[in-house]
């Protein structure tokens, strides 16, 4: 049926972008599941909380290592505290799960994310979240206030 309706629209030029809407579990800092649907933040990347058994750690000012991964992880979920959440569906990337730009009410969250130091602004892809990461690299705000190294480069380097 779902299919039936976006064939008549698309037929008919009607504009109908696909919003997904409900209760999240939170993955990482980055994907979310609501209603089965795997949803991958698009514009931002978060620090991984669990990839292949590990975890991505940063440093903060003094050279301490801490768990940015599960920080992260911890921020989005403080962030939607058990509220509806409402992702837009931007197709789906290489890995089958589906892009989204996803809110709180009026709150972006990949927005807050990226400003809180908790996601940097996946500029390969796109400029949206740029104005949120310098606002977070001048404030020195979670991992800006040390060293880390960009989750995609961590991924690759800790794939097997």
């Amino acid at each position: 049926m779902k299919y039936l309706i976006l064939t008549i629209a698309i037929l008919f030029g009607i504009n109908c972008s696909a919003e997904i809407i409900g209760k999240a579990k939170i993955t990482d800092g980055d994907t979310i599941v609501i209603n089965d649907i795997r949803i991958r933040f698009t514009g931002s990347d978060a620090p991984e909380s669990y990839f292949f058994g590990k975890t991505q750690t940063c440093k903060n000012d003094s050279g301490q290592e801490w768990e940015c991964g599960k920080a992260a992880t911890k921020k989005l979920k403080e962030l939607i505290n058990d509220q509806t959440v409402r992702c837009s569906d931007e197709g789906q990337d290489r890995y089958g799960r589906t892009l989204g730009i996803c809110y709180v009410g009026e709150m972006d969250l990949q927005a807050e994310m990226v400003k809180s130091g908790m996601a940097v602004a996946y500029l390969k892809y796109s400029d949206r979240y740029e104005q949120e990461q310098n606002f977070a690299k001048k404030a020195k705000a979670g991992m800006w206030g040390g060293e880390f190294q960009e989750p995609e480069t961590w991924r690759r380097e800790n794939r097997d």
